[in-house]
């Protein structure tokens, strides 16, 4: 069952988030483990799976490629690019399949709190690999109204 799946999924990321969480692990660094096992360990089944052909050579195609892919996968239903440029970026990912455990990890938590996002770990991977750059969340708010997580990451320079 796909639905079942999905729950599964979500259960493991609320999970996995509240272990780290409890461990006292730096964020920043979560997001750039994640990224590196995504990449080293993951990414064939994903790809194979959802045919995610990230290209570009450049942050900014990166980005385009990777929020125009995740939405025709449906990774996320809606994806948009609200601002791109050299230091930063805001996306939107809305009715993604991870919303789920996001609001669950959100609920009773301060302004200012950050999950780790496995979405924005694969496109953190994808722009290391074919870029050689990093960024960091420097913003997360979810939208409960549009289903909708809104993520500002500061680039590498």
């Amino acid at each position: 069952d796909y639905r079942k799946l999905v729950d599964f999924a979500n259960y493991m990321m609320v999970a996995y988030n509240e272990a780290m969480e409890n461990m006292g692990l730096n964020r920043d660094l979560v997001l750039i483990q994640m990224a590196r096992a995504f990449q080293e360990k993951a990414k064939h089944i994903i790809d194979k799976d959802f045919n995610l052909d990230i290209t570009g050579n450049d942050v900014k195609s990166v980005i385009e490629s990777f929020m125009k892919r995740i939405k025709e996968t449906g990774i996320c239903q809606r994806s948009e690019i609200v601002e791109l440029n050299e230091n930063t970026a805001v996306l939107k990912l809305g009715d993604c399949i991870m919303n789920q455990a996001t609001k669950v990890l959100m609920k009773g938590r301060p302004d200012g709190y950050i999950p780790a996002c496995p979405i924005i770990s694969m496109l953190h991977g994808y722009i290391e690999a074919l870029t050689g750059k990093r960024f960091m969340i420097d913003k997360f708010e979810f939208i409960p109204n549009e289903n909708t997580d809104k993520i500002t990451i500061k680039l590498e320079e």
